[in-house]
């Protein structure tokens, strides 16, 4: 009896902590379709400023950063703040080891990491110049972001500030890590040759043209960065949704074999019954049969 009763218990403690797992859950649905919005929505942005460069530079080319002959570029790896989203840090750690192992990064480099669980993993690369805490739900992005951004700006390597700005991230549809160059703006030589031999007409400025730079160069950066995170946060926030439901099902296994095995040793426990009462009855039949 006592058996059956620790083991009913037992369900009882896992059938509460299913119910609190099933909450999270759903505040992490909320928070993940909220990001979602947020992404879809920076997503158009990145691509509406990239056509706009596109547009702008075949007109401008004088103001194109040119290839220089040191490289100092500054890289930024965004990893998770918290927990519970399986190999989220380890595959950026993986892939930034093998970025190391081979002839792809530059002598002269820095490397930003973003996310306490991603700088736990990845305290052993090379060439660190900062670790910091970043964003963990969607209303953090915004006021990270912009004292992110000074951070970037005065950031030095080699006593020098970087040549160029890229950002590894993770992509929400196949959780493949991406790198996205935000400064100098990619437009390719190729591409500004075949739009000037179309001979577009100059776009229509209201202001000077190097004037329309800075600022589409500023917000290029700015927009990329929010897209970088939205894209971080919700892959992140898709891979606990996974573990969590994982973590839900395997919940649900269990409970159900203590099921069975409750009702095993209930079944065990009413034969026990039945024998002693049948063993009883026996014993009550020859004591009257002796009186007779």
């Amino acid at each position: 009896m006592s058996k059956r009763r620790d083991l009913i218990k037992y369900r009882g403690a896992l059938l509460e902590i299913g119910e609190i797992m099933k909450a999270m859950k759903n505040m992490a649905l909320v928070e993940q379709r909220k990001i979602a919005k947020y992404f879809e929505s920076q997503k158009q942005a990145v691509d509406a400023l990239q056509n706009t460069a596109d547009d702008f530079f075949p007109s401008f080319p004088e103001l194109l950063n040119r290839p220089l002959k040191i490289d100092r570029p500054l890289y930024i790896l965004i990893g998770s703040e918290r927990g519970f989203c399986g190999d989220f840090n380890s595959s950026l750690t993986s892939y930034w080891e093998n970025m190391e192992r081979s002839s792809m990064l530059p002598d002269h480099y820095g490397l930003i990491l973003v996310g306490s669980k991603l700088e736990s993993r990845a305290s052993g690369l090379q060439k660190i110049i900062k670790a910091v805490s970043g964003p963990s739900v969607a209303e953090e992005v915004s006021p990270f972001i912009f004292e992110f951004l000074e951070l970037v700006r005065k950031s030095l390597i080699q006593e020098e500030p970087p040549t160029s700005v890229s950002v590894f991230f993770h992509l929400p549809d196949n959780y493949e890590i991406r790198r996205k160059i935000l400064l100098p703006i990619p437009v390719s030589e190729e591409k500004i040759k075949a739009a000037r031999k179309k001979m577009p007409p100059p776009p229509l400025l209201n202001i000077d043209p190097r004037e329309f730079f800075i600022d589409l160069v500023d917000n290029f950066l700015l927009v990329g960065l929010f897209f970088a995170f939205y894209s971080s946060l919700l892959t992140e926030s898709k891979i606990r949704m996974e573990h969590m439901q994982s973590a839900l099902d395997q919940l649900d296994k269990k409970v159900e074999e203590l099921n069975k095995k409750a009702n095993r040793l209930r079944q065990e426990e009413i034969t026990e019954e039945i024998e002693v009462i049948l063993l009883g009855s026996e014993a009550l039949k020859k004591k009257i049969e002796k009186k007779n």
